[in-house]
């Protein structure tokens, strides 16, 4: 099966809140690779890698856990990256 990988530029109260550690929870069972972090601007990125199902799977539980959060979500869809593994907070 194809991987997808797409990054998830995510606006408004998303830092502060557990933004992070919810979308590593959220990931759990999932079998994606990639990372999220923090924005100098007040963002929070979510790159992210896998089959087409576990990548959706993965932006609708963000979406509805964080949804009070999230004012604006951007998505960028990018080639994906060899050798990719783990989901992990990036610094």
């Amino acid at each position: 099966m194809a991987e997808v990988r797409k990054i998830f530029r995510y606006r408004g109260d998303v830092q502060g809140v557990g933004f992070r550690v919810n979308a590593i929870q959220q990931a759990k069972g999932l079998a994606i690779a990639g990372f999220v972090r923090n924005e100098p601007d007040g963002d929070v990125t979510m790159d992210v890698q896998g089959s087409a199902a576990d990548v959706k799977e993965l932006e609708k539980r963000v979406a509805s856990s964080m949804e009070r959060k999230i004012n604006e979500t951007l998505v960028d869809v990018r080639d994906p990256l060899p050798d990719r593994t783990g989901f992990k907070i990036r610094h």
